[in-house]
């Protein structure tokens, strides 16, 4: 796809003691998303706390038919999901319904080390033939994640995180860096449940200024609140760029 694609974080809270009402908040969130036209939809990590989905139970196909239904894409943000072992993982859904990505977090954090076993890689997914992967919270800290799938020829990243208030800012860097250096835009949601988590979530897209030479950030923050961000972005407007900086890589410089 050449030209913008709308897309929508969502913030919402993160619901331990039921998972009904998790699921029914994120619904209703995914629909106003709808009705202000994004075409991809992006929920949060932890939204669901420590309850573990069945792969193919009433939660995935909750969902399958709210995307098919609406017409868009859903990313489910960060999810444990039942097996043998079980993981944490980022499911995509299409708007027929279909999942088209299913992203084990690589990089576990805290407590998720005793309850998952971490992801061994990246793939990317496609929206709307936007070449996509994602990172799924923690993951973004780590530069070699996004660099591993902007070589793969990702346009576009996906973060969906769970990050204190005192992180926050932080976070927001680590995002823009790797947008700034993978010459990538980036949705990263945030649960809202303070005082712990304050949400701000943040799209980060990019332009080039051609008179001085310099790439700048366009950055969309959430303000506090349950809600949805939304912006477009154009990631097929800085494919030369992206080609270009990581065509002057010199990997044979790079002893690690």
């Amino acid at each position: 796809m050449d030209g913008p694609l709308r897309i929508a974080a969502v913030q919402m809270g993160v619901h331990q003691a039921s998972r009904e009402q998790g699921i029914k908040e994120a619904e209703a969130l995914v629909r106003e998303a709808a009705r202000q036209g994004a075409r991809l939809v992006c929920l949060p990590e932890h939204w669901l706390a420590s309850h573990v989905i069945e792969p193919s139970g009433e939660l995935y196909k909750a969902f399958s038919e709210l995307a098919a239904e609406l017409g868009l894409y859903i990313n489910l943000g960060g999810l444990y999901e039942a097996g043998n072992p079980v993981r944490f993982v980022s499911p995509t859904l299409s708007p027929k319904g279909t999942l088209i990505g299913r992203q084990a977090k690589v990089h576990l954090y805290g407590r998720e080390r005793e309850l998952a076993a971490p992801g061994s890689g990246y793939e990317l997914l496609e929206v709307d033939g936007i070449r996509a992967g994602v990172l799924v919270c923690h993951d973004v800290v780590f530069p070699e994640s996004a660099r591993a799938l902007a070589l793969k020829g990702a346009e576009l990243l996906l973060v969906p995180s769970l990050i204190v208030r005192r992180g926050t800012e932080p976070w927001h860097i680590y995002v823009m860096a790797r947008a700034l250096e993978n010459r990538v835009p980036v949705v990263a949601p945030n649960a809202y449940a303070p005082p712990l988590f304050i949400g701000r979530s943040i799209i980060v897209d990019l332009y080039y200024d051609e008179q001085e030479g310099v790439m700048l950030l366009k950055k969309h923050v959430m303000p506090d609140g349950k809600g949805i961000l939304l912006a477009e972005v154009n990631p097929a407007a800085l494919r030369h760029l992206r080609q270009e900086r990581l065509g002057e890589r010199r990997p044979e410089a790079y002893d690690a």
